[in-house]
């Protein structure tokens, strides 16, 4: 039941898991490390990096 909240598509879960996701890089976490711990893929947090540092740089 927990997996399949985290697998969840729904806007709020998703949005949820990308701020997690950030918070951790921002503390120096690495994109792997971020990835295991939020059970997500590295391809996933690494897009939500780069879609983050666009939008700060815009």
């Amino acid at each position: 039941m927990l997996m399949t909240t985290l697998q969840s598509k729904s806007p709020e879960v998703l949005q949820v898991r990308m701020a997690n996701a950030l918070l951790l890089l921002a503390d120096g976490l690495s994109v792997e490390d971020v990835a295991g711990l939020l059970f997500l893929d590295e391809e996933t947090v690494s897009g939500w990096k780069r879609m983050f540092a666009r939008r700060r740089a815009a």
